[in-house]
């Protein structure tokens, strides 16, 4: 599957989107490695946030949050009809080699959310590749119409919440605006050890791959799955459609929307009935629309010789997204857990840019070294070695 795909038939700007976005995804997880979860919706809650901190946010939040995960979803999509049709072609039902891969992917990702993070993103993507991949076979048009129906579908328990909120505004949640007790608490939260930390990071992403998944992030990443689906089957990846206009079309309603939502929130002093209402509708919305423009843009971009030399590099990182997701993971927890470091709580916004950074910087030099003696990542070739057994 092309999130973390090892197929040979490579379609270049997929490989460079993948790259672009495993990177860029780095920019918000690693403030919820390092950063109490309230800081990331009300930045003034701890009283220090300085003119940096708020144009870094403003970035994050407008142009980064949720747009990339967005477009990973996409990818993954497109990946589904990429891998079954691969093996379609050579007269291979695909059903067992695609679920023989979705399990091993579901088993990496419960280890990663109950050993390393609890913020894991491969148990969804397994859960909800096993269930579009029936849909593979319909039009394109009903795909794409029906994935952006449910993405967009996502958001109705927020439309419900904005409609209640007209006639009997909610009040401030008590964790809203956290006493100093409450912040200590907060900032001492990851200051055990790794075994004393394992207990709580179960905890949560339990309750992340139950509720939530049910409650929002099925339908949301399932969705988008089935517009990547219906995309690469049009053959909107490699083929000469109107990008350009279409990127301008979706620049034009998502650029403002997410600009002039983030603005709102920052005005209104991160108010708490905002962002239980309005907000999340509009950021949603946003998100989705830019995520379309993104899509755009790289294959705009890995159509034209602009940059070869860093699309040639982005695509290798592309092709080691697990491996690098992974990493990312292991050096954020060491970085901020008290198993390691202990820089919980104590990085400024700035400080975290100047961090991530250097992680890429690593991945990418890592990237660089290793393609010079094999041809998947470490991860990567681990992955498809079980398959390959499996399916044996």
């Amino acid at each position: 599957m092309t999130m973390f795909a090892s197929s040979n038939d490579r379609i270049s700007s997929i490989d460079l989107m993948r790259g672009v976005v495993i990177l860029m995804i780095l920019v918000i997880n690693i403030n919820y490695f390092s950063t109490p979860s309230l800081l990331r919706y009300n930045p003034l809650a701890f009283g220090d946030f300085t003119a940096a901190d708020k144009w870094i946010w403003l970035f994050e939040y407008a142009l980064v949050k949720q747009r990339f995960m967005a477009l990973l979803s996409i990818l993954y999509g497109a990946g589904i009809v990429l891998f079954a049709n691969k093996y379609t072609k050579q007269g291979i039902t695909p059903i067992k080699p695609f679920f023989m891969r979705s399990v091993l992917l579901l088993v990496f990702g419960l280890l990663h959310a109950y050993l390393i993070w609890d913020g894991d993103i491969l148990v969804a993507y397994a859960l909800c590749g096993m269930l579009v991949f029936w849909l593979r076979n319909l039009k394109p048009v009903l795909l794409i119409t029906v994935g952006f129906l449910l993405a967009l579908g996502s958001v109705a328990p927020y439309i419900y919440d904005s409609i209640l909120a007209i006639f009997d505004p909610p009040p401030t949640s008590p964790y809203w605006s956290a006493d100093t007790e409450t912040q200590t608490k907060m900032l001492n939260a990851y200051k055990g050890n790794w075994w004393q930390l394992t207990a709580d990071r179960i905890e949560v992403a339990i309750e992340r791959q139950t509720w939530d998944f049910l409650y929002f992030t099925l339908w949301r990443t399932s969705g988008l799955m089935m517009v990547g689906m219906g995309l690469v089957k049009v053959g909107f990846f490699s083929g000469q459609r109107n990008h350009k206009a279409i990127m301008w079309a979706c620049l034009l309603v998502g650029l403002p929307l997410s600009l002039i939502t983030a603005w709102l929130y920052t005005e209104t002093g991160f108010s708490y009935q905002f962002f239980n209402s309005y907000l999340s509708i509009s950021f949603y919305i946003g998100a989705l629309v830019l995520a379309m423009a993104y899509v755009c843009l790289f294959i705009v971009w890995a159509q034209s010789s602009f940059a070869q030399g860093l699309q040639s590099l982005m695509s290798k990182v592309g092709r080691m997204a697990f491996t690098l997701y992974i990493m990312q993971s292991v050096i954020c927890g060491f970085i901020f857990y008290g198993y390691g470091l202990d820089m919980y709580g104590k990085v400024s916004r700035s400080e975290l840019v100047l961090l991530t950074l250097a992680i890429w910087a690593i991945q990418i030099m890592f990237v660089k070294m290793w393609f010079q003696y094999f041809e998947q990542g470490p991860l990567e070739t681990v992955w498809r070695k079980g398959y390959s057994w499996g399916n044996a």
